[in-house]
């Protein structure tokens, strides 16, 4: 079955509404298509939950707008409020806002702080500063509900939420990334 997209405004950009100017009021100004999906996208062999895309060059013209927030419906489903939020927070942090000189805005995408496998820090620890401070973090996190084995643990992948820049032309492997979407 090939993938439908639905728009998303209603229930993704509310939320994104109430996020951004408390925290990403570099967004403010950035135009923002938020969508669902049919089926979830897969990376590394993991489902993933949503994609934050950084539109350019013509798709940016033809659309007029800078980011696509796409969530897996599926996905989505699963989810509890709170987690939906936490998710919509997740990819709107991917999105970055920066004022140039003239008063525009460059707009781009950035990698999470820490990307590891559970593994490796099961065997060596925190071993680099940035990892060392997430983990600090985590101590805090409360994790009740979660009913995590050790082997789980090991199987999270931390990067659930994918991202790309998409311009005509441009190809990413997949097709629908030629339209934009």
């Amino acid at each position: 079955m090939a993938k439908e997209w639905t728009d998303a405004s209603d229930t993704i950009g509310s939320i994104a509404g109430g996020l951004i100017p408390n925290y990403h009021p570099h967004l403010a100004n950035a135009r923002m298509l938020y969508l669902f999906v049919s089926d979830a996208g897969k990376k590394g062999g993991h489902e993933l939950f949503g994609r934050a895309r950084r539109v350019s060059g013509f798709l940016e013209w033809v659309l007029n707008m800078d980011f696509i927030l796409e969530i897996s419906t599926p996905k989505w489903n699963e989810l509890e409020a709170d987690a939906r939020t936490a998710l919509v927070d997740h990819l709107l942090e991917r999105c970055l806002g920066e004022e140039d000189e003239d008063g525009s805005f460059k707009w781009s995408l950035r990698e999470p702080e820490v990307q590891e496998f559970a593994s490796i820090l099961d065997r060596y620890g925190a071993w680099h500063k940035g990892l060392a401070g997430f983990v600090s973090v985590s101590k805090r996190v409360n994790l009740d509900g979660f009913d995590l084995e050790e082997n789980e643990a090991a199987d999270l992948n931390a990067d659930e939420g994918a991202e790309e820049t998409v311009s005509a032309g441009e190809s990413g492997g997949d097709p629908e990334d030629d339209l934009g979407v």
